[in-house]
């Protein structure tokens, strides 16, 4: 018999959270780098890569939205 696993508590969405910070954190290092090897980061250049960060963005407001996230945090 397989065990349930409940992806919907509170733990679990604190870990699935902190495993994006710490993969936002990789991201922008990885960028930061890159920049400072020349690479271009322009909407121009990257308009796939900026539209993606524009959904991420979205989705980390929605998320905002739903937890009553206050700024003085």
């Amino acid at each position: 018999m397989i065990k349930d696993v409940d992806i919907l508590n509170k733990e679990t969405i604190k870990t699935d959270l902190a495993l994006i910070r710490s993969c936002l954190k990789l991201i922008n290092a990885s960028i930061s780098y890159s920049k400072s090897h020349g690479e271009d980061f322009s909407a121009s250049e990257n308009e796939e890569l900026h539209m993606l960060v524009s959904k991420i963005d979205r989705s980390l407001n929605k998320i905002k939205g739903h937890i009553q996230y206050e700024t003085n945090n």
